[in-house]
This record gives C-alpha cells, structure tokens and sequence, in this order.
C-alpha cells in the first residue's frame, strides 16, 4: 500500500510539471507572436518616419524655392521702381501690362 501511495504522489506531482510545462510552452508562443508583430509595427513606424522626413525634405526645398523666387522677384521689383517713375506696387504691376501690351 505504501508504494501505491507513493506513486500516485509520484503520478500527481508529473502531471503537474507536465501541465506547467504546458501552460509555459503556450505563454512563450504567444510572446514569440507578439513580438513578431511588435517587429512587424517597429519595422512600419520606422518606414513612416522615412517617408514623413523625406516628405518634410520635400517641402522644405519647395518652401526654399518659393521664398528664393520672392526674393528674386523684390530685387526686380526694387530696380525696376528706381528706374521708373512710377511709385508704388501698383505702378510697377500694371507698367509691365502696359509695355507688353505696346509690344
């Protein structure tokens, strides 16, 4: 009887080193599929900062190039107003309309 007891103590304590065994095989497969989808997310993030830097590049060089066209445009508009007559911005618009339209 003693050696009956024994093993079903014996029998009881594997099944539960088999059953936590288990249960720790499926928490580490579900951590491996979170973190495969945490990469996954990493990896999309990380494509979007590129694309959002690149955009914001973009911009920034068209931004540039407008304020270098508004610049160009100053400097023309200063020369041309020195040479005429004409005083305002007004004036310097609608004196070009005028000389084409001559032309």
């Amino acid at each position: 009887m003693e050696n009956n007891a024994e093993l079903i103590r014996l029998e009881e304590f594997v099944d539960k080193l088999l059953t936590k065994y288990n249960n720790l095989k499926a928490e580490y497969h579900a951590l491996q599929d979170t973190l495969r989808e945490r990469d996954a997310e990493c990896a999309d993030l990380k494509n979007n900062v590129f694309n959002l830097s690149t955009e914001r590049s973009e911009v920034g060089n068209r931004v540039a190039g407008l304020i270098g066209r508004i610049e160009q445009w100053e400097c023309e508009h200063d020369a041309a107003a020195e040479k005429s007559n004409n005083s305002g911005v007004q004036g310097f618009l609608f004196s070009d309309d005028a000389e084409s339209k001559n032309n």
